[in-house]
């Protein structure tokens, strides 16, 4: 065996040892502790490190994307040297979860899927979906999601949560109810309207959801914010609502 298929194999390897689905139970089940801790002391006045777990969970999102990522750039290699062994197929357009994911929300499974960009930040993308969400236009909203790469998809709930205390929690919440049925048929209405109580830091009842349904709900709260302020979507590249 020459050098080069040694590296390669040893690529391989490493590929299939990315703790991707691991981090991402781990993010499920941080989610699940946080949204039980809050159920918890809500009507406790001591101090709660809610905020504080649900940043985390944030962080584990972004790192399961940017395993994912790390991943795609690996198999890329294999690809590029063309030594993959053909025991393990180079996949560099397949199943990702944070697209697949989106497409499951959307109602969009089995539909032709734009390459994602992998120059996209998440304020590009924040900017593209929320300005689909405005226009009630589930396609466009899909397409603006799915061609960002998963770290950056998973990160959109981090971004989103600074931007929903704008407008009376109330009024965003009453529509988005009215708005992720048509937007997001996919999930379920239980789990919409939890997720986004919970975005909103409202009461509501604790739920398990994938990472990427936060961050697609948080797109479609955003939207609602920017129509009850009157801001225009590129206003959130300057990270005003």
């Amino acid at each position: 065996m020459s050098l080069l298929h040694a590296l390669a194999d040893r690529v391989v390897t490493v590929r299939g040892s990315l703790p991707v689905a691991e981090v991402g139970v781990a993010s499920g089940r941080l989610r699940e502790a946080t949204a039980l801790l809050a159920a918890t002391l809500e009507a406790s006045s001591a101090v709660t490190a809610a905020p504080l777990l649900a940043s985390a969970a944030s962080h584990l999102d972004a790192a399961c994307g940017a395993l994912d990522r790390a991943g795609d750039e690996l198999d890329r290699y294999l690809a590029a040297v063309g030594v993959a062994p053909s025991s393990s197929p180079v996949v560099t357009s397949g199943p990702c979860p944070w697209a697949s994911r989106v497409d499951v929300l959307t109602g969009s499974v089995g539909a032709a899927r734009p390459a994602v960009d992998r120059s996209l930040s998440v304020d590009l993308v924040l900017v593209a979906a929320v300005r689909a969400a405005v226009r009630g236009d589930r396609v466009g909203l899909r397409s603006a999601l799915v061609v960002a790469p998963p770290s950056v998809g998973f990160a959109l709930a981090a971004r989103t949560a600074g931007l929903v205390g704008v407008a009376s929690p109330s009024l965003v919440l009453s529509g988005a109810l009215s708005r992720l049925p048509a937007l997001l048929p996919g999930l379920p209405p239980a789990a919409a309207e939890a997720l986004a109580c919970r975005a909103l830091r409202l009461p509501g009842p604790a739920v398990s959801a994938h990472a990427a349904d936060a961050s697609a709900v948080g797109v479609v709260l955003v939207s609602v914010v920017l129509g009850l302020t009157g801001a225009l979507p590129e206003s959130l590249v300057a990270g005003e609502a």
